[in-house]
């Protein structure tokens, strides 16, 4: 026992580091909540509100131009949406992407978006004035987002059915819920 005590410190240490960070960086909504509704305007200028797309599969992307992992997914993610935004499903009328940029300047966001190809139509921007106050946003408050990516899948009535979902759980998902 006297051998232990030495490591069992520093190793208490190390699992109460990552149990701590797990937790708070974890969002603030779980699955079987109810994702809270917010108005966002598009790039066209043209708002819309998440309550508009009830009745569709919905994955509320946050990210922004900056984030060196949210761009790297936007392949993935591209591919989810070609793959399924046009399918019918047993329950919902599509699936649709709604992505949330969390950024400091309109125009890189509007410059990712285009080098990216995103080519969904729900698009949103909260815009900080300095790089220290971005997760400090209203929706980034309201959805307890403090790393990005984070994402949410949400059922046709609004309801989140998981957070932050792998591109397999999402194929799988979306192919089992096709007509």
């Amino acid at each position: 026992m006297k051998k232990l005590t030495p490591y069992l410190m520093p190793l208490l240490i190390i699992a109460a580091f990552y149990i701590g960070r797990k937790i708070y960086f974890t969002p603030a909504y779980h699955s079987g909540e109810v994702a809270p509704n917010f108005q966002g305007v598009k790039t066209d200028g043209n708002s819309f509100e998440l309550k508009d797309l009830q009745g569709n599969y919905v994955l509320l992307e946050f990210w922004g131009s900056w984030c060196g992992d949210c761009r790297q997914s936007h392949p993935q993610l591209k591919e989810i949406y070609n793959q399924f935004h046009d399918q019918k499903y047993k329950d919902a009328n599509n699936f649709e992407v709604v992505s949330v940029a969390l950024e400091t300047n309109e125009k890189y966001w509007k410059r990712a978006i285009e080098m990216d190809q995103l080519n969904w139509e729900y698009h949103s921007l909260q815009i900080a004035q300095k790089n220290s106050e971005m997760f400090n946003q209203p929706l980034a408050v309201e959805y307890g987002i403090k790393w990005l990516p984070s994402s949410f899948l949400l059922d046709p009535k609004g309801q989140i059915i998981k957070v932050n979902p792998s591109k397999s759980y999402l194929e799988e998902f979306l192919n089992n819920q096709k007509i």
